[in-house]
This record gives structure tokens, sequence and C-alpha cells, in this order.
């Protein structure tokens, strides 16, 4: 601060108060919140000074890190890209005649560059402990980091990092929560939410968050395999296998879905057949035997009564009629039935 002082003897009032008028503004007015990897700038004009002489330093006179532009009455010192070697006291020095004024702008500096992910440390099984991390990846400064982890609508658990570090870095912070998965999380969803606690950015978000739905498995149990109509059908019947378990999700029965139908079987289709509950966190198997029976068909001869007595000598025309309604002719010789 200069005070109101008279002219010595023999000076011109005119470049006393010339010298005593003028002004120093900087912009912006307040701090400046900048993220890393971001452009800033910083300008510093006079007024009433025809030539002034400008400037720029930190505080602590660490490097500039920057280009300073001088044209006229306005200087400006532009930063880019950002890091965290910039987060300092800014101060532009301007001097004009024999006078000098100096003004001063906080940076500060901030990472938050990307969403948190959710990890989990396998598969989610009912009754069985699971280990969840939310990361927060390249964050600065972290001591004004919070996380928290939500399981559907409710929080599970919140961490702060309140410890300032002497050291300016980037780095990545996480949130562990052990929980036991019940029936009732299928279908839920974790929400990591991260919150670095800095006023008045509009560039970015202050708050950034990830979802992930819980995929909960049961291990597959009690698996039943059904059967209509029965176990035991007959040629050219046709037969439906179903395949059940408490988890029935994915089975497999023959390699094919959880549903077998067979159509028009034959002897061959006789056997053991396996359904196999399978998930990622366990399997269950479930047999069942099937037993075709051979057929039986009925044959009617024409004529019926006069066969007897004529046995012995070639019948007429013998019609034979099988189930699916075929009809063969076959000569009767000798009681021994001959294909034509």
């Amino acid at each position: 601060m200069f005070g109101l002082m008279k002219p010595s003897t023999g000076a011109s009032p005119a470049l006393w108060w010339a010298a005593q008028a003028f002004k120093i503004n900087i912009f912006p007015e307040s701090k400046i919140i900048a993220q890393i990897g971001d452009s800033i700038s910083l300008a510093c004009s006079t007024t009433d000074c025809e030539s002034p002489s400008f400037s720029w330093r930190t505080q602590i006179d660490s490097p500039l890190n920057g280009k300073v532009r001088n044209e006229g009455t306005e200087s400006t010192l532009t930063i880019n890209p950002v890091s965290v070697g910039n987060e300092h006291y800014y101060l532009c020095t301007v001097i004009c005649e024999s006078q000098k004024l100096e003004e001063g702008i906080p940076v500060e500096i901030y990472s938050f560059p990307k969403d948190p992910e959710i990890h989990v440390s396998g598969s989610l099984e009912v009754g069985k402990p699971v280990t969840v991390t939310c990361l927060v990846p390249a964050v600065y400064p972290f001591e004004k980091l919070e996380i928290e982890l939500l399981k559907g609508n409710r929080s599970v658990k919140t961490q702060n990092f309140l410890e300032p570090s002497e050291m300016k870095y980037q780095e990545t912070k996480s949130l562990e929560v052990t929980f036991t998965p019940v029936y009732e999380d299928i279908g839920k969803a974790l929400v990591c939410q991260a919150t670095v606690h800095i006023n008045e950015i509009d560039s970015q978000p202050q708050v950034r968050g990830t979802t992930k739905k819980l995929q909960v498995y049961v291990s597959p149990k009690d698996t039943v395999i059904s059967v209509n109509p029965s176990t035991s059908p007959q040629e050219a019947d046709s037969m439906t296998m179903t395949c059940t378990s408490e988890d029935n999700r994915n089975l497999q029965l023959l390699s094919e879905n959880a549903t077998l139908t067979l159509i028009a079987m034959k002897m061959e289709d006789s056997g053991i057949y396996v359904c196999e509950g399978v998930n990622l966190v366990g399997k269950d198997r479930k047999e069942v035997k099937l037993i075709v029976q051979e057929k039986m068909f009925t044959v009617e001869i024409s004529p019926g009564s006069q066969i007897a007595a004529q046995i012995a000598e070639p019948c007429h025309l013998c019609t034979i009629l099988f189930p699916l309604t075929k009809f063969y002719s076959y000569k009767v010789h000798r009681q021994q039935f001959h294909v034509l």
C-alpha cells in the first residue's frame, strides 16, 4: 500500500499525481479452481499508466510453468496444461514510473477425471461372503474425497480421507466392503458414489457414480426330471422330459434345453437321460432311465374261418392289418407266411 505524500520541492504536481493514481486489476477477481489437464489464463492490467512494466511470479518463487504475453497495458499468463505443480499463489507486479504495485490470485488444482470402478472378488452366491471394492482413480487432493457404497437405496458404507498429504500427487483411493448375499439381493444394484468437496466447479462434476447390477447365483440343487406320459413308452409314441431345480436359470438336458420332446420313438431311444443344472457357482445332476417298449400289433386274416379247413391249400389273398393302417398281402402255404 502506498500512502499519500506531498510532492518534494520543485516536483511537478502533474507528474506526482500520475505516479500515485495508476491502478492494477487482475482477472479473474477470485481464485481459480482448475482440473489437471485444463488450460487457464491469468490477466493483469493497469489504468492511468501509459507504459507499464509487467512481471509474474509465484509467492514462493517456484517456476511459472507458463507463457507470459505483454501487450500495452495488459499482461497475460497462460498455463497449458495445468498440473499439480501449478497450485500456487500467483503475483502480478507492475512498475509505472518509479512506483510498483502487486496483485495476486490463488490457483487451486484438483483431479477427478474418471467415474469410480466397482470390483467384486468373485461370483455372488447366496450365503457366501464376497468383497466389493470401489476404486476412484487419479484423484487429487484426496483429503477432500468421500466415497459411498450403496446397495439398492441403502448406504452400506461411507469413507472420508481427511488427513492431508504433504506430497502433491494424484492417487487412487478405494473403499472395501465385505457382505454376504441373500435372496433379497437378486436384482438389486451396487452404486459407488465419489464426491470431491471443492466448491465453484462448473466445468467438471463434483460427484461421479457407477452402478453395477448384482448377479446373485444360487447353486443348483434338488434337480428333478419329470417324464410325461411315462418312462416306459411304446414304439411310435411321443413323450416329453422336463428338468427343474431350485435355481433353474441354466439347466442342460442332453446338451439341449431344460425340456426335451421325443416324437415317434424307436427302440434305440432307450437309455439313461441325464439332466445337469449348471451355473457359475455349482451344478447338480439327475438321471432317469427310459425303456421304449416294442409295440404289439394285430394280424387279421380274411377270410378267417375258412383258413383252418383249407390250411394245406393256398389261400386266397390274405390281408394283415398293422397299427399304422398299412396293408400287406401274403400267401399262406404249409402254415408259414411269405411276403409276396
